[in-house]
Protein backbone atom coordinates (compact mmCIF):
# COMPACT_ATOMS: atom_id res chain seq x y z
CA UNK A 1 0.00 0.00 0.00
CA UNK A 2 1.33 3.14 -0.85
CA UNK A 3 1.32 5.87 1.61
CA UNK A 4 1.12 9.27 0.47
CA UNK A 5 3.26 11.76 2.13
CA UNK A 6 1.63 13.42 4.91
CA UNK A 7 2.85 16.81 3.82
CA UNK A 8 2.96 18.09 0.37
CA UNK A 9 5.29 20.79 -0.44
CA UNK A 10 3.81 23.46 -2.41
CA UNK A 11 5.65 25.47 -4.85
CA UNK A 12 7.09 28.67 -3.24
CA UNK A 13 8.15 31.41 -5.56
CA UNK A 14 10.30 33.05 -2.85
CA UNK A 15 12.26 29.89 -2.45
CA UNK A 16 14.37 30.53 -5.47
CA UNK A 17 14.78 34.09 -4.46
CA UNK A 18 15.84 32.97 -1.07
CA UNK A 19 18.15 30.41 -2.53
CA UNK A 20 19.64 32.96 -4.76
CA UNK A 21 20.04 35.29 -1.87
CA UNK A 22 21.73 32.57 0.11
CA UNK A 23 23.94 31.84 -2.81
CA UNK A 24 24.77 35.46 -3.14
CA UNK A 25 25.47 35.64 0.53
CA UNK A 26 27.55 32.56 0.34
CA UNK A 27 29.43 33.97 -2.61
CA UNK A 28 29.85 37.18 -0.76
CA UNK A 29 31.11 35.34 2.24
CA UNK A 30 33.40 33.30 0.13
CA UNK A 31 34.68 36.40 -1.57
CA UNK A 32 35.05 38.14 1.71
CA UNK A 33 36.75 35.09 3.14
CA UNK A 34 38.98 34.88 0.10
CA UNK A 35 39.59 38.56 0.27
CA UNK A 36 40.36 38.24 3.91
CA UNK A 37 42.57 35.30 3.15
CA UNK A 38 44.17 37.24 0.36
CA UNK A 39 44.60 40.26 2.55
CA UNK A 40 45.83 37.99 5.32
CA UNK A 41 48.24 36.30 2.95
CA UNK A 42 49.47 39.72 1.76
CA UNK A 43 49.86 40.92 5.31
CA UNK A 44 51.64 37.76 6.25
CA UNK A 45 53.92 38.15 3.26
CA UNK A 46 54.51 41.75 4.21
CA UNK A 47 55.15 40.74 7.78
CA UNK A 48 57.40 37.90 6.66
CA UNK A 49 59.16 40.17 4.19
CA UNK A 50 59.50 42.89 6.80
CA UNK A 51 60.76 40.34 9.29
CA UNK A 52 63.15 38.93 6.79
CA UNK A 53 64.38 42.41 5.86
CA UNK A 54 64.78 43.27 9.48
CA UNK A 55 66.57 40.00 10.10
CA UNK A 56 68.73 40.54 7.04
CA UNK A 57 69.47 44.10 8.13
CA UNK A 58 70.28 42.80 11.57
CA UNK A 59 72.53 40.16 10.07
CA UNK A 60 74.07 42.71 7.69
CA UNK A 61 74.70 45.16 10.49
CA UNK A 62 76.09 42.37 12.63
CA UNK A 63 78.21 41.14 9.73
CA UNK A 64 79.33 44.67 8.91
CA UNK A 65 80.14 45.23 12.54
CA UNK A 66 81.98 41.91 12.69
CA UNK A 67 83.89 42.62 9.48
CA UNK A 68 84.64 46.16 10.60
CA UNK A 69 85.81 44.94 13.98
CA UNK A 70 87.83 42.16 12.35
CA UNK A 71 89.41 44.62 9.93
CA UNK A 72 90.04 47.05 12.75
CA UNK A 73 91.60 44.31 14.82
CA UNK A 74 93.66 43.06 11.87
CA UNK A 75 94.73 46.60 10.98
CA UNK A 76 95.43 47.34 14.61
CA UNK A 77 97.52 44.20 14.97
CA UNK A 78 99.30 44.93 11.70
CA UNK A 79 99.89 48.53 12.69
CA UNK A 80 101.09 47.49 16.11
CA UNK A 81 103.41 44.93 14.51
CA UNK A 82 104.70 47.40 11.94
CA UNK A 83 104.99 50.17 14.53
CA UNK A 84 106.84 47.77 16.79
CA UNK A 85 109.20 46.87 13.95
CA UNK A 86 109.54 50.52 12.97
CA UNK A 87 110.16 51.50 16.56
CA UNK A 88 112.77 48.75 16.86
CA UNK A 89 114.40 49.87 13.63
CA UNK A 90 114.33 53.49 14.74
CA UNK A 91 115.81 52.55 18.10
CA UNK A 92 118.50 50.46 16.39
CA UNK A 93 119.18 53.26 13.93
CA UNK A 94 119.42 55.78 16.73
CA UNK A 95 121.77 53.47 18.61
CA UNK A 96 123.91 53.03 15.51
CA UNK A 97 123.81 56.77 14.93
CA UNK A 98 124.81 57.39 18.52
CA UNK A 99 127.70 54.95 18.12
CA UNK A 100 128.74 56.63 14.87
CA UNK A 101 128.50 60.04 16.51
CA UNK A 102 130.71 58.81 19.34
CA UNK A 103 133.20 57.45 16.81
CA UNK A 104 133.02 60.68 14.83
CA UNK A 105 133.58 62.70 18.00
CA UNK A 106 136.55 60.52 18.84
CA UNK A 107 137.90 61.09 15.34
CA UNK A 108 137.36 64.84 15.67
CA UNK A 109 139.04 64.85 19.06
CA UNK A 110 141.93 62.83 17.64
CA UNK A 111 142.22 65.18 14.66
CA UNK A 112 142.13 68.19 16.97
CA UNK A 113 144.81 66.66 19.15
CA UNK A 114 146.90 65.91 16.06
CA UNK A 115 146.34 69.45 14.83
CA UNK A 116 147.37 70.88 18.18
CA UNK A 117 150.42 68.64 18.21
CA UNK A 118 151.23 69.59 14.62
CA UNK A 119 150.92 73.30 15.40
CA UNK A 120 153.10 72.82 18.45
CA UNK A 121 155.70 70.95 16.41
CA UNK A 122 155.46 73.57 13.67
CA UNK A 123 156.14 76.34 16.15
CA UNK A 124 159.08 74.37 17.49
CA UNK A 125 160.36 73.85 13.95
CA UNK A 126 159.92 77.53 13.19
CA UNK A 127 161.89 78.43 16.29
CA UNK A 128 164.58 75.89 15.45
CA UNK A 129 164.56 76.99 11.80
CA UNK A 130 164.92 80.62 12.78
CA UNK A 131 167.77 79.71 15.08
CA UNK A 132 169.12 77.27 12.49
CA UNK A 133 169.01 79.93 9.81
CA UNK A 134 171.26 82.09 11.92
CA UNK A 135 173.47 79.12 12.70
CA UNK A 136 173.53 78.10 9.03
CA UNK A 137 174.48 81.62 8.05
CA UNK A 138 177.25 81.58 10.62
CA UNK A 139 178.41 78.16 9.42
CA UNK A 140 178.40 79.35 5.81
CA UNK A 141 180.45 82.39 6.81
CA UNK A 142 182.93 80.18 8.66
CA UNK A 143 183.13 77.77 5.73
CA UNK A 144 183.84 80.66 3.37
CA UNK A 145 186.56 81.95 5.68
CA UNK A 146 188.10 78.49 5.97
CA UNK A 147 187.98 78.10 2.20
CA UNK A 148 189.66 81.48 1.79
CA UNK A 149 192.39 80.41 4.21
CA UNK A 150 192.84 77.14 2.32
CA UNK A 151 193.03 79.02 -0.96
CA UNK A 152 195.64 81.38 0.50
CA UNK A 153 197.65 78.35 1.62
CA UNK A 154 197.71 77.25 -2.05
CA UNK A 155 198.77 80.60 -3.47
CA UNK A 156 202.25 79.23 -4.30
CA UNK A 157 200.84 76.15 -6.07
CA UNK A 158 200.04 75.21 -9.65
CA UNK A 159 197.96 72.21 -10.74
CA UNK A 160 198.81 70.35 -13.92
CA UNK A 161 195.98 68.30 -15.41
CA UNK A 162 195.99 65.56 -18.08
CA UNK A 163 199.77 65.07 -17.93
CA UNK A 164 200.41 61.47 -19.10
CA UNK A 165 201.33 59.19 -16.21
CA UNK A 166 203.69 56.23 -16.14
CA UNK A 167 205.55 54.17 -13.58
CA UNK A 168 208.94 55.49 -12.51
CA UNK A 169 208.29 58.95 -13.93
CA UNK A 170 210.49 61.89 -12.92
CA UNK A 171 208.26 64.88 -12.28
CA UNK A 172 211.22 67.26 -11.87
CA UNK A 173 212.40 66.43 -15.37
CA UNK A 174 208.87 66.86 -16.77
CA UNK A 175 208.54 70.26 -15.06
CA UNK A 176 211.84 71.35 -16.55
CA UNK A 177 210.63 70.35 -20.02
CA UNK A 178 207.36 72.25 -19.43
CA UNK A 179 209.36 75.35 -18.50
CA UNK A 180 211.30 75.08 -21.71
CA UNK A 181 208.11 74.75 -23.85
CA UNK A 182 206.29 77.68 -22.23
CA UNK A 183 209.51 79.72 -22.35
CA UNK A 184 209.74 80.24 -18.62
CA UNK A 185 212.45 78.17 -16.94
CA UNK A 186 211.37 76.11 -13.95
CA UNK A 187 214.44 75.34 -11.84
CA UNK A 188 214.48 72.46 -9.41
CA UNK A 189 215.56 74.90 -6.70
CA UNK A 190 212.26 76.75 -7.12
CA UNK A 191 210.20 73.57 -6.65
CA UNK A 192 209.37 72.90 -3.01
CA UNK A 193 207.28 69.79 -3.78
CA UNK A 194 205.65 67.96 -6.68
CA UNK A 195 203.29 64.99 -6.46
CA UNK A 196 200.21 63.49 -8.03
CA UNK A 197 196.86 63.50 -6.18
CA UNK A 198 194.19 60.80 -6.51
CA UNK A 199 190.89 61.49 -8.27
CA UNK A 200 187.76 61.86 -6.21
CA UNK A 201 186.19 59.34 -8.58
CA UNK A 202 188.45 56.31 -8.53
CA UNK A 203 187.00 55.14 -11.85
CA UNK A 204 188.25 58.26 -13.63
CA UNK A 205 190.51 57.00 -16.45
CA UNK A 206 192.36 60.27 -16.88
CA UNK A 207 195.88 60.72 -15.43
CA UNK A 208 196.04 61.98 -11.88
CA UNK A 209 196.70 65.70 -11.52
CA UNK A 210 200.10 66.98 -10.46
CA UNK A 211 200.36 69.53 -7.64
CA UNK A 212 203.49 71.65 -7.69
CA UNK A 213 204.41 73.97 -4.81
CA UNK A 214 206.78 76.76 -5.90
CA UNK A 215 209.03 79.03 -3.89
CA UNK A 216 206.95 82.20 -4.42
CA UNK A 217 203.63 83.50 -5.56
CA UNK A 218 205.31 85.71 -8.14
CA UNK A 219 206.98 82.70 -9.72
CA UNK A 220 203.64 80.88 -9.73
CA UNK A 221 201.90 83.80 -11.50
CA UNK A 222 204.68 84.13 -14.10
CA UNK A 223 204.51 80.42 -14.94
CA UNK A 224 200.71 80.65 -15.34
CA UNK A 225 201.02 83.70 -17.58
CA UNK A 226 203.58 81.96 -19.79
CA UNK A 227 201.45 78.81 -19.98
CA UNK A 228 198.40 80.83 -21.12
CA UNK A 229 200.51 82.63 -23.69
CA UNK A 230 201.59 79.31 -25.18
CA UNK A 231 197.94 78.65 -26.14
CA UNK A 232 198.12 74.90 -26.29
CA UNK A 233 200.53 72.70 -24.38
CA UNK A 234 200.48 69.07 -25.53
CA UNK A 235 202.23 65.87 -24.49
CA UNK A 236 204.09 65.51 -27.79
CA UNK A 237 205.77 68.90 -27.11
CA UNK A 238 207.31 67.21 -24.07
CA UNK A 239 208.45 64.27 -26.19
CA UNK A 240 206.11 61.90 -24.29
CA UNK A 241 205.12 58.59 -25.87
CA UNK A 242 201.54 57.59 -26.50
CA UNK A 243 198.56 59.44 -27.86
CA UNK A 244 198.73 63.22 -27.82
CA UNK A 245 197.03 64.87 -24.85
CA UNK A 246 196.33 68.53 -24.16
CA UNK A 247 197.90 69.55 -20.86
CA UNK A 248 196.33 72.24 -18.64
CA UNK A 249 198.19 74.37 -16.10
CA UNK A 250 196.04 76.29 -13.60
CA UNK A 251 196.04 77.66 -10.10
CA UNK A 252 195.65 75.07 -7.39
CA UNK A 253 192.03 75.60 -6.29
CA UNK A 254 190.17 74.33 -3.25
CA UNK A 255 187.43 71.75 -3.93
CA UNK A 256 184.80 74.45 -3.53
CA UNK A 257 186.45 76.84 -6.01
CA UNK A 258 187.19 73.97 -8.37
CA UNK A 259 183.47 73.08 -8.40
CA UNK A 260 182.54 76.73 -9.01
CA UNK A 261 185.06 76.86 -11.86
CA UNK A 262 183.54 73.76 -13.49
CA UNK A 263 179.96 74.98 -13.05
CA UNK A 264 180.91 78.42 -14.37
CA UNK A 265 182.38 76.93 -17.52
CA UNK A 266 179.23 74.85 -18.07
CA UNK A 267 176.97 77.87 -17.52
CA UNK A 268 179.14 80.05 -19.73
CA UNK A 269 179.00 77.51 -22.55
CA UNK A 270 175.20 77.32 -22.36
CA UNK A 271 174.79 81.08 -22.14
CA UNK A 272 177.37 82.17 -24.74
CA UNK A 273 179.99 83.56 -22.36
CA UNK A 274 183.32 83.81 -24.12
CA UNK A 275 185.80 83.84 -21.22
CA UNK A 276 186.06 81.89 -17.96
CA UNK A 277 189.33 81.93 -15.98
CA UNK A 278 190.81 81.98 -12.48
CA UNK A 279 192.91 84.73 -10.94
CA UNK A 280 194.20 84.65 -7.37
CA UNK A 281 191.79 81.87 -6.45
CA UNK A 282 188.71 83.70 -7.79
CA UNK A 283 186.65 82.49 -10.77
CA UNK A 284 186.04 85.25 -13.33
CA UNK A 285 183.69 85.33 -16.33
CA UNK A 286 183.26 87.68 -19.26
CA UNK A 287 180.69 87.46 -21.99
CA UNK A 288 182.50 89.40 -24.74
CA UNK A 289 185.73 91.32 -25.21
CA UNK A 290 184.01 94.53 -24.16
CA UNK A 291 181.69 93.13 -21.48
CA UNK A 292 182.34 93.72 -17.78
CA UNK A 293 184.10 91.02 -15.75
CA UNK A 294 182.07 89.21 -13.08
CA UNK A 295 183.47 87.27 -10.12
CA UNK A 296 181.86 83.94 -9.21
CA UNK A 297 182.19 83.30 -5.48
CA UNK A 298 179.05 81.17 -4.95
CA UNK A 299 176.41 79.20 -6.82
CA UNK A 300 174.14 82.24 -6.66
CA UNK A 301 176.66 84.08 -8.81
CA UNK A 302 176.38 81.30 -11.41
CA UNK A 303 172.64 81.94 -11.58
CA UNK A 304 173.42 85.61 -12.18
CA UNK A 305 175.39 84.60 -15.26
CA UNK A 306 172.20 83.19 -16.76
CA UNK A 307 170.18 86.29 -15.85
CA UNK A 308 172.74 88.59 -17.39
CA UNK A 309 172.78 86.55 -20.57
CA UNK A 310 168.99 86.45 -20.90
CA UNK A 311 168.80 90.21 -20.41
Amino acid sequence: MQRSPQHKFASNPDLQTSAKSDLMVDDLNINLRKRREHILDGEILNIVETSLNEQLNTWKQSLDATITETIKNAVSVALETEMSKLSANINQTMQNFAIRMDEFQESVDYANNRQDLFEKRLKEVEVVTAAGSTVHSQITTLENKIDQLEQQARQFNIEIANLPEKNGENLMTLLSKIGTVIKHPINQADILSAHRVPHVDKKNPRPRNVIVKLSSKILRNNILTSARATKGLTSDMLMMAGSTRTIYINEHLTPKNKALFRQSREAAKKNNYKYVWVRHGTVLVRQTDTSPIYAVRSEDDIDKIKIKTSS
